[in-house]
């Protein structure tokens, strides 16, 4: 439960916990940390500190992100909109052909 939200919320608690949500939202960390309004290295080191307790600004961005997502309230539509594919970029298939 949130405590500082008084809702029954399960958001993300520690690091490990923080990185299985931010993956099952299909978010990279720089995305994530723009959507809470912190810096990437935030999201960095939270993750990497598996074990430990997500603390002051992070958990309560967190919390209020889960609740607005459970609520309806955000859309990430923007964000994927805006992402730039990793990798190399794909050949056309229909030019390999000729």
């Amino acid at each position: 439960m949130d405590r500082e939200l008084g809702d029954p919320i399960d958001s993300p608690q520690t690091g490990k916990e923080l990185r299985a949500w931010r993956k099952a939202l299909g978010l990279r960390q720089r995305e994530l940390a723009r959507v809470l309004g912190l810096h990437p290295n935030t999201i960095r080191r939270a993750e990497w500190a598996k074990a430990e307790r997500l603390k002051g600004q992070l958990l309560l961005a967190v919390q209020l992100t889960q609740h607005r997502i459970v609520h309806g309230e955000i859309d990430f539509s923007a964000v994927f909109r805006e992402r730039v594919p990793r990798g190399r970029p794909r050949k056309d298939r229909d030019n390999t052909k000729m």
